[in-house]
């Protein structure tokens, strides 16, 4: 039983373990993909049943009597179907779709003559199951969204199963049947589809997570078995301990990553290299993260078990503070290599930009710096007795302002943690005895404030040396001047153009209308951040060159370019052209043949990048995730400049025109940093005037106090958890609450409670502010844009294929001039024109209206209607407007849906919110010291009665309180003065009484005593009378007997006259100081001949202990407590008496220590008083006495006992002086 108690949390570790692994087995490894088919199949029953009633119900409203032809209204509710359970409703009058539930779905071309009754449908956009029903004329089409298939993926939209269906993303969903595929059937059986389980791991993360939680668990029971095993081998030596259980400890880690165990762990992002990565051993954020929690576990067990050997070894101190150092600055290689080697924001004064990865980076930092912290408070606590205090805190001092010097010169890391780690070594020594006890809440706040200020500089050290290499290789790849997203968008481009039939006919044509067709199709959206310039050539064209005004032939001319500059785009025929003039450039080349001219038509398309792009700039949710801006680059702004002229610039700074103007010396280095305005700017020197600025806002002093506020309240909670979690009489203490802490944490609650409601209002109040500014400037635009269309429209019956050519390039010059994307629906919802068609083209969204406009603006007849729409994750805000001619018949409506703005809208939100909850911070992290002072002002004097009381004596004068505020307190303090007064008079009668009492009682035990030899001497000597007078033969052997008798007699009773004389007067001590070491050995030499008794001395390698007391009286105490403890053994018991001689702090501690019989409870509190005794004779004085000696010393003396083991007796005296 007892081993199975001693080995219950391996067992259970163990145990935990073989269900993660055989969890993971079945989740990984046991065919997942088919039960996650089947439990597919079984949502998808469910949702064709829900499909069918609603199918049901709308057969229903059709065929009514009342029914009066108008979809919108009856289908209306319908609408909300798609967003909120994945179902979508079309209703097709033969091959025109004339209803849609969502425009999400509603593609005309996919849409039409007769559908099958059920069938799978791949749209676009996602892939569906359809439903259709035939009502009449009318093809009623019910849909259920089974999986995104965009064309493209970003953070907005992604190619994921949606809700309810539950399957990895990587699974494909087919029509085919085959032996890789599974397949998916109806209800009666029937075959509607497969699904190939493509994708290494075949389950879902969501099925991984309780194993993955089983394992955690396994590893905390293991940890605690191993903490319990170093415990229980405290005996062995140390450093063999500690150096097992690291080489136990990098085992299991080696295991893990050389083994990959538990695969599981890396289905998980936590895993994922793209977060971090770095080696063969830190290949993941989730391995560092192990890697800390086993090195502050290492830690935390050499903490609690390190001891220093016995004797005043300086070398092995000096090792064991070089070794902490080592720690520290071990600790600092990881926190540099996390920062330096993730995509991970350590940046807290942009608190948006922290995710829970972040917090797991900082999770990590705290591991790492609170293990080296451990490590140096056990040092620097083992390692006090044997320094001199004063050398100690002198010598970091001057180390410390020699280390600070350096660090602020030359700005290293290494440096910064010297300079912590000598801080913390003097904060610890300089706090000993103070009113910081370790573990209270002040002494916890000081370490965490201090490790959190050296924290947020090392942080923003590692960040610095991260951004500038970010901005090295921005300005290296601005240099190269390509544009990844727009030479994907040329591929893309060029398959359209080869089939293109409208570009051959319009050659014949005039130049601005082939010039308008190629700039509305091809050459809007993404591509207005480049001046196009669209040139023909056939073969007898000529060209003038500027500035020689020179004519050269057209084709050739190109054709040279192309040769001399051009780099071709895979599989088209565009060019990057590598001009070096700072600018981004591409040319395109089509030919054509042409019937009037033999040698055909060739069309050069050449784009050079703008300075300042155009309009309201191309949406994130258009940009695939590969073409997406790196996320390091998003605070960045950058310039060119070619000739010292700037020709491009991005973000948030305003540089100036010409280069010159910035006092920038790039003669020396091909990279040079600088800073002015605020912002830090490296500037890559291209050669030839011609320049590259990266610039990125300065980490500023207001930074440090916006982020040291987080930093702080983060580490204080780990601090509490871990000191909480790991001391048990800590847990204990905080049960008890004081009236101090009673007032910080009502102060500190109120503070934060109103905190949180001002804040929670004011944000709220401001985003609706922010929301409905952006909504007045929606209209404000949608305003002028009605008007400047309108203007066109009034006298327009129907929209002309020459309006809607007009429409085309009127709403991309509208697009430039508002900032803003519009589209043109028709009458009947399917749009017609639109500055942004990339959204329609790319199938993010079907050209049909959003089905809750169409329904305001047709059916309710809205003048103006906005509501809150969805594309994926993206959510913005929408406008539409009818188009009403003078007649009063509609046109179309206009929409002006805002998600280009969108991000700025969000930006400037998240901005507002993100200062405000730094403000609130700075405030609550005010309130909390605010708290501390203002309840240490109001305890204060509390606490001065407190000490008084515990201060009261009856032997002494008391002192009283001096408080001249009249308030409640001074009313107390009032009352206790005058109460120590009563208290001084009671006491002086109280001590007359006790006097005469003890005197009484002493009379009677020296009566006692002097009775108890009288008579038997009075027996004897009447005896003896008898006996001289009888006159026997045995008289001289009797008188002989007789007379030693008496002189016994005699002798006990000059003994009790001594020892009484003794007590009522012990002589005035005579101090000196001297050696309380080589008098403690003195004392034991006299007991050496005691050879039934083993007495042992303990020095502990003190050979000079001074003190300042009655040398005399002082071995006579001893010398007492010694013969006590050899009298308490029993006869038949091998005595052992242990003296052993200490320093704690200031004072010297003496123990002598026995194996006797122990002190029975009822008699211990009698000890020391003066006529208790437990032996058969003596008035029982000694121990008084000692006590008496050893307070005229200013010591103290108590003792501990257990029966039938022994007792110890303790006495304290204080240190005359500290040794060197």
């Amino acid at each position: 039983m007892e081993n199975i108690r001693k080995y219950s949390f391996l067992i259970l570790s163990l145990t935990f373990f073989a269900f993660a692994f055989l969890l993971e087995h079945q989740r990984l490894h046991h065919a997942p993909e088919v039960k996650l088919i089947d439990q597919f199949e079984q949502q998808l029953h469910e949702q064709k049943k829900l499909l069918n009633s609603r199918l049901d119900e709308i057969e229903e409203s059709l065929t009514e009597a009342d029914f009066n032809g108008n979809l919108q209204a009856t289908l209306f509710p319908y609408s909300s179907l798609f967003p909120n359970q994945g179902l979508g409703f079309v209703v097709l009058d033969g091959n025109e779709l004339i209803y849609w539930s969502h425009n999400h779905f509603a593609f005309t071309s996919r849409f039409s003559g007769k559908m099958a009754s059920q069938e799978l449908l791949a749209l676009p956009n996602g892939i569906y199951l359809s439903l259709t029903r035939k009502v009449d004329s009318l093809q009623v089409v019910g849909l259920i969204h089974i999986k995104n298939i965009y064309s493209i993926e970003n953070q907005y939209i992604s190619n994921e199963f949606v809700e309810p269906f539950v399957l990895p993303e990587s699974f494909v969903i087919q029509r085919e049947k085959s032996s890789y595929n599974l397949p998916v059937r109806d209800e009666v059986g029937d075959y509607l589809f497969s699904v190939l389980p493509a994708g290494k791991i075949k389950c879902t993360s969501a099925q991984l997570l309780f194993p993955a939680a089983l394992f955690v668990m396994a590893f905390l029971f293991l940890l605690v078995f191993t903490r319990k095993m170093v415990k229980h081998f405290r005996h062995e030596d140390f450093l063999m301990r500690i150096m097992v259980l690291a080489l136990a400890l990098f085992g299991f880690y080696w295991i893990h990553i050389l083994f990959r165990l538990p695969q599981l762990v890396y289905a998980f992002d936590l895993f994922d290299p793209s977060l971090y990565a770095y080696s063969f051993w830190l290949p993941s954020l989730g391995d560092l993260l192990l890697l800390a929690v086993l090195f502050f576990f290492w830690s935390m067990n050499f903490a609690r078990e390190f001891s220093f050997s016995k004797g005043n070894n300086r070398n092995e101190i000096f090792s064991a503070h070089c070794f902490s150092l080592l720690v520290y600055l071990f600790a600092n290689y990881l926190i540099g290599n996390l920062i330096q080697n993730s995509s991970i924001s350590f940046q807290l004064n942009r608190i948006d930009d922290v995710d829970q990865y972040s917090v797991i980076g900082f999770i990590i930092v705290a591991l790492l710096f609170f293990a080296a912290f451990q490590i140096n408070l056990k040092i620097v606590e083992s390692s006090v007795r044997y320094l001199s205090k004063k050398r100690f805190l002198w010598g970091h001092l001057l180390l410390i302002v020699v280390f600070v010097g350096l660090s602020v010169h030359y700005k290293n890391s290494y440096l910064y943690m010297i300079c912590l780690f000598l801080l913390t070594n003097f904060s610890v020594l300089a706090l000993e005895n103070t009113h910081f006890k370790k573990h209270s809440i002040s002494y916890i706040i000081y370490f965490v404030s201090l490790f959190a200020f050296f924290t947020l500089i090392n942080i923003q050290y590692f960040n610095q040396q991260r951004t500038i290499e970010s901005q090295k290789l921005m300005a290296v790849t601005l240099n190269s001047e390509h544009d990844p997203a727009a030479e994907i968008f040329l591929t893309d481009i060029q398959q359209e153009l080869n089939v293109d039939s409208v570009i051959p006919y319009l050659l014949s044509t005039t130049y601005q209308e082939l010039e308008s067709y190629l700039e509305r199709q091809y050459f809007g959206g993404y591509f207005r951040k480049y001046e196009l310039d669209i040139i023909l050539c056939s073969g007898s064209d000529s060209l003038l060159v500027e500035p020689e005004n020179q004519w050269v032939p057209c084709f050739p001319f190109f054709e040279e370019m192309i040769e001399e500059s051009g780099t071709r785009i895979p599989g088209t025929n565009f060019y990057f052209m590598d001009n070096l003039n700072g600018r981004i450039s591409y040319m395109g080349r089509i030919f054509y043949p042409l019937s009037a001219d033999s040698l055909g038509t060739s069309v050069f398309f050449e784009l050079n990048s703008r300075l300042l792009p155009e309009g309201a700039g191309f949406p994130e949710l258009l940009l695939d995730r590969s073409m997406a801006k790196p996320h390091r680059y998003r605070h960045f702004s950058y310039a060119k400049y070619f000739n010292h002229e700037l020709v491009t610039l991005s973000g948030d700074y305003q540089y100036n025109y010409y280069i010159d103007s910035y006092d920038v010396q790039t003669d020396s280095s091909e990279f040079v940093l600088a800073r002015w305005d605020g912002y830090d700017h490296l500037t890559h020197d291209l050669g030839k005037g011609n320049f590259i600025i990266v610039s990125c806002e300065t980490f500023e002093l207001m930074d440090y106090l916006i982020s040291f506020p987080y930093l702080f309240v983060f580490y204080f909670v780990f601090v509490l958890l871990v000191v909480f979690g790991g001391n048990s009489s800590f847990r204990k203490k905080a049960k008890l609450y004081d009236l101090k802490f009673k007032i910080q944490a009502a102060i500190i609650t109120v503070v934060l409670a109103s905190l949180f409601v001002v804040a929670g209002g004011t944000i709220y109040y401001n985003i609706q502010e922010y929301e409905n500014r952006h909504q007045d400037d929606l209209n404000e635009k949608m305003k002028s844009i009605s008007e400047e269309i309108g203007i066109n429209l009034n006298d327009v019956n129907a929209l002309s294929p020459d309006l809607v050519d007009w429409l085309w390039r009127e709403l991309n010059k509208l697009s430039i001039v508002f900032r803003t994307d519009i589209n043109i629906f028709g009458v009947n919802g399917e749009l017609i024109a639109s500055s942004r068609p990339e959204l329609y083209l790319r199938g993010i969204v079907s050209n049909r209206m959003n089905a809750e406009a169409y329904y305001e603006l047709i059916e309710n007849y809205q003048i103006s209607y906005s509501q809150p729409e969805r594309i994926g994750d993206l959510s913005y805000l929408s406008v539409y407007e009818p188009i009403i001619n003078d007649m009063g018949d509609y046109l179309g409506f206009i929409n002006l849906p805002y998600f280009t703005r969108g991000d700025e809208l969000k930006q400037e939100i998240s901005t507002f919110i993100v200062a405000f909850i730094n403000l609130y911070v700075l405030l609550f992290l005010a309130s909390v010291l605010v708290a501390v002072l203002l309840a240490n002002q109001i305890t204060r004097p509390l606490s001065m009665v407190r000490e008084k009381l515990k201060g009261i004596q009856l032997v002494k004068k008391n002192e009283q309180i001096s408080y001249q505020r009249d308030d409640e307190i001074g009313a107390l303090i009032k009352e206790y003065n005058r109460k120590v007064e009563e208290l001084a008079e009671s006491a002086e009668l109280l001590a007359r009484t006790e006097r005469e009492l003890a005197w009484r009682e002493m009379a009677k035990q020296v009566a006692h005593e002097i009775k108890n030899p009288l008579t038997p001497m009075k027996l004897n000597i009447q005896y003896l009378q008898r006996a001289k007078n009888e006159k026997g033969a045995h008289f001289d052997e009797y008188f002989d007997r007789v007379t030693r008798t008496l002189i016994e007699q005699i002798d006990t009773l000059s003994d009790i006259a001594t020892e009484f004389s003794n007590f009522a007067k012990i002589p005035k001590a005579r101090n000196e100081v001297f050696n309380l070491a080589t008098q403690l050995t003195k004392v034991t030499e006299l007991f050496e001949s005691s050879t039934h008794i083993d007495l042992s001395v303990e020095l502990d390698g003190r050979d000079e202990l001074l003190v300042c007391a009655d040398r005399e009286q002082i071995s006579r105490a001893l010398v007492n407590l010694i013969k006590n403890a050899i009298q308490s053994i029993p006869p038949k018991r091998k005595g052992k008496v242990k003296v052993v001689l200490a320093k704690k702090q200031d004072w010297a501690v003496i123990s002598v220590r026995d194996n006797g019989t122990g002190i029975p409870e009822d008699i211990r509190q009698q000890m020391f008083q003066p006529n208790f005794t437990t032996k058969s004779s003596g008035m029982g004085l000694g121990l008084a006495i000692v006590k008496k000696i050893i307070e005229n010393a200013h010591g103290k003396i108590w003792f501990e006992t257990e029966l039938d083991q022994g007792s110890t007796f303790y006495i304290e005296l204080p240190l005359h002086q500290e040794i060197s």
